[in-house]
């Protein structure tokens, strides 16, 4: 059915009185100024000679002048706004609207949430009036809702400072829970007992890039940290896979949790023995939480949505996509370098919202290959200073044996080549290729399989 025509014609939400009296509270005590402009914005106000009240307020008390009627009406006698106010009456009625200036913040909130209401109203009409039109593709319409709803979420958004003796005590009282082993925001454990030495495991809010060149093992390194996560600390995860199926994601954590040889699995050779392991695995990842979207192609905007609405519903503790150069950008017309930087600052964006780790695979550059180590560095990631920018952490991954070969078999060298809150450095894990296992290494001990 179209839009309903009785519902257009209603008057739109608003509360005259509550923007009356926070522009009343404003004159009344210029102290309360600083609050509102946290809350407030120009068009949050519904009637026209609010909105240039208010900005002539704030351009006032911008430029460090005294806001009292007097000089307010001259500001916008100035502006030629007086008149379109009603005149110098108005500033008066809005002087009686608030005795007090105490409860200016909350008037200001009943302002905003009224204009939230109202670009509620007003993008749901458009996006009625686009469904019904049909002149784009259904997924771009969903995505173009999402995108409107979500931009109309992002006004909501107060601003807030903190003094910083509330920070020190925060911190002293995570110090505390830390040396008692009692803090619960401590980084999550990847199984690899150097790797979290080093970055004391995957930490809220961090970004963290993983990356090596093509077939190195980025994709089965996520995949094993995913599955001592979701299997070992029993925690729920979200993986994105924008390169494999959901099948072979599911074919790879089978083999690594079993320690069933992959080839024989892909020729169907598998022995008794082997399948009572990939049995006994299967049942182990049945109980795990890990939530999988292999949909190819996706944008920020996708990926953010799906990780919203799995932390509301599953409470997820880490986000993995594998991987960022493979993230649909926004604007396909935009150079390539400003596409990979809007997608890694987004990236880093997402783990501050949902104050969880967010971990990006992603590739670096053939330099390393032409240099006589092979070993790759953070100058070597495409598009790499964007992505080395926004990461928090930046791990690294060079596998000797691919130029060597015959020697350092299974060796994994693991370059912490970037860590925002803590030190840099390198550990040394066992690939065992045949399970898609990296374990942690023990020099001199041979390695199963």
């Amino acid at each position: 059915m179209p839009p309903d025509k009785d519902a257009a014609e209603r008057l739109p939400p608003q509360n005259r009185e509550a923007e009356r009296s926070v522009l009343g509270s404003m004159l009344r005590d210029n102290g309360v100024i600083g609050d509102v402009v946290q809350i407030l914005h120009t068009e949050h106000f519904y009637t026209d000679a609010n909105q240039k009240v208010y900005s002539a307020i704030v351009h006032l008390f911008d430029k460090g002048k005294p806001v009292d009627a007097v000089v307010l009406a001259e500001e916008l006698h100035q502006r030629s706004q007086i008149e379109d106010i009603g005149g110098y009456a108005y500033l008066t009625e809005l002087w009686d609207a608030a005795p007090t200036a105490a409860n200016a913040a909350y008037y200001a909130n009943i302002v905003r949430d009224r204009s939230l209401v109202r670009s509620l109203i007003h993008t749901s009409t458009e996006i009625l009036r686009d469904a019904y039109d049909q002149a784009q593709p259904g997924d771009e319409m969903v995505q173009q809702a999402e995108k409107k709803i979500f931009e109309i979420a992002s006004k909501g958004i107060v601003g807030q400072t903190y003094e910083l003796r509330e920070a020190i005590d925060d911190a002293f009282r995570r110090i505390d829970q830390q040396a008692l082993g009692e803090a619960t925001n401590t980084g999550i454990p990847t199984g690899y007992v150097d790797l979290d030495e080093i970055t004391a495991g995957l930490n809220n809010s961090e970004l963290i890039i993983v990356a090596a060149r093509p077939s190195v093992g980025k994709t089965a390194f996520a995949l094993n940290v995913i599955r001592n996560i979701v299997v070992e600390e029993r925690l729920p995860a979200f993986f994105v896979s924008l390169e494999q199926a959901r099948i072979e994601l599911a074919e790879r954590l089978l083999v690594c949790q079993a320690r069933v040889d992959s080839h024989k699995l892909r020729k169907g050779r598998l022995s008794s023995d082997d399948m009572d392991k990939l049995i006994e695995a299967g049942e182990a990842l049945r109980n795990a939480k890990l939530f999988i979207d292999d949909t190819p192609s996706q944008s920020m905007l996708r990926i953010a949505a799906n990780a919203r609405r799995l932390i509301k519903q599953q409470n997820i503790k880490v986000v993995v996509i594998d991987y960022l150069q493979l993230i649909e950008p926004d604007n396909r017309r935009d150079p390539r370098q400003e596409q990979v930087a809007q997608i890694s600052r987004r990236l880093k964006f997402l783990a501050r919202e949902l104050n969880i780790p967010v971990v990006a695979l992603a590739q670096v550059n053939r330099s390393s290959e032409d240099r006589q180590d092979h070993r790759p560095r953070l100058a070597d990631l495409r598009e790499s200073g964007s992505i080395e920018q926004d990461a928090d952490t930046v791990i690294l991954l060079h596998r000797p044996d691919r130029y060597e070969p015959g020697q350092h078999e299974g060796v994994v060298e693991v370059i912490v080549g970037k860590q925002r809150n803590g030190p840099t450095g390198e550990v040394t894990l066992t690939y065992v290729k045949q399970f898609m296992r990296f374990e942690n290494h023990a020099p001199g001990t041979p390695f199963e399989g």
